[in-house]
């Protein structure tokens, strides 16, 4: 979803299938300039895998030992949500200031987005403690910079069950963004306060 602000300059902040390989350059799209590839700023780039174990690691161990029968016990957490089918693995927002015309290559804008994008990125985290990043790349070899930015949302349970799982809707309900409605629920309380920020540093730019 892109929204413009008064001076017309756009603000993009969408969900994305996540395309790691993408992401990641190990697979190299047409509308890629691999002579400017080198140029991409990679922020985070851990497996995912080892990403699970670092983070619910610990927590399912807890689970684990207080499971009296083997069954109830869960082996591999990566695996537990795979084949659940109750949410995703990892979750990817792509985040964009302007578009070709005003931020494209070549543009007087292209090094102000770059900015703004290294803003927004490092200050992710910060203002969502629940959604912990492992991958996270800037590219600058396509037409206009954006971000990928990959995460795991986590949730923290009550008595029953692990006391750590993997949910968006909890990591989301724990930062404070509720659900109105079905058409307004806590996704979309969160999109609307982070293109929000997007917009405050629009203003730091003098944009």
């Amino acid at each position: 979803m892109s929204e413009k602000n008064p001076k017309g300059l756009s603000v993009s902040f969408r969900v994305d299938s996540g395309f790691l390989d993408h992401n990641n350059r190990v697979i190299t799209a047409h509308n890629v300039d691999i002579s400017r590839t080198a140029d991409n700023v990679t922020y985070a780039k851990i497996d995912l895998h080892d990403f699970y174990e670092q983070i619910f690691g610990k927590a399912l161990a807890e689970y684990n030992a207080k499971q009296k029968r083997a069954d109830r016990q869960i082996p591999n957490y990566y695996e537990h949500v795979k084949k659940s089918g109750k949410g995703k693995l990892f979750y990817e927002v792509v985040v964009q200031f302007g578009d070709l015309l005003d931020c494209g290559v070549g543009s007087e804008n292209w090094n102000t987005a770059k900015s703004m994008l290294d803003d927004y990125m490092r200050e992710f985290e910060q203002r969502n403690p629940n959604l912990k990043v492992f991958n996270a790349v800037m590219h600058l070899d396509e037409s206009t910079p954006h971000l990928h930015i990959d995460f795991v949302p986590v949730a923290h349970k009550g008595q029953r069950g692990m006391p750590l799982k993997n949910s968006m809707s909890g990591a989301l309900r724990e930062q404070g963004f509720s659900s109105a409605n079905r058409m307004e629920n806590e996704w979309t309380a969160w999109s609307e306060s982070e293109r929000s920020f997007m917009e405050q540093i629009l203003l730091k730019h003098g944009l």
